[in-house]
């Protein structure tokens, strides 16, 4: 599952992380159709944040689980 979710999910993640900094700082002007949909694109981001902590986590008791094996 993780393979599969590989680069789709990096993308993912760099898109809505590059939409977080744009919409604090500004670099790039969006069309106004990316504005009328921005609580929902804030919406999904903050889900994906939440994934993230999740896999991380899972992923840490995983390498502390095979130290431990050592």
């Amino acid at each position: 599952m993780a393979k599969k979710f590989g680069m789709m999910g990096f993308l993912l993640y760099l898109i809505f992380g590059l939409y977080f900094i744009n919409s604090t700082f500004d670099f790039i002007t969006l069309p106004d159709f990316v504005l009328n949909i921005d609580k929902w694109i804030i919406f999904v981001g903050g889900i994906l944040i939440i994934v993230g902590g999740i896999n991380y986590i899972r992923v840490s008791k995983k390498s502390r689980l095979r130290q431990s094996l050592r």
